[in-house]
């Protein structure tokens, strides 16, 4: 079995607390797990991209200082469009 990293992890951890009927549709649980692997890959991969293309408007001499937050921005951004989609009706309350 694959292990998920960090983004694979928290968007399960997401899907079973804000999107349990999405996360049921997905088919049995090596269903689910290829679905958050595949999403794992693609969301790492995604925030590598969008931080380097983030990164090439930072002032050169300013890039290294920055890396680490321009990620993060990236990261919250990714997240936002892969990871925390709308929460189903009934799971607003919730806290993870």
């Amino acid at each position: 079995m694959t292990q998920l990293s960090r983004h694979g992890r928290v968007a399960r951890e997401y899907w079973e607390t804000y999107r349990p009927q999405a996360l049921e549709r997905l088919g049995t649980p090596e269903e689910q797990t290829a679905h958050f692997v595949r999403l794992d890959l693609r969301v790492g991969e995604r925030i590598g991209v969008l931080a380097e293309e983030m990164l090439l408007e930072v002032p050169v001499g300013e890039r290294a200082a920055l890396r680490k937050v321009v990620r993060m921005q990236a990261q919250e951004l990714v997240y936002d469009q892969e990871v925390f989609l709308p929460k189903e009706p009934g799971t607003e309350h919730r806290e993870m």
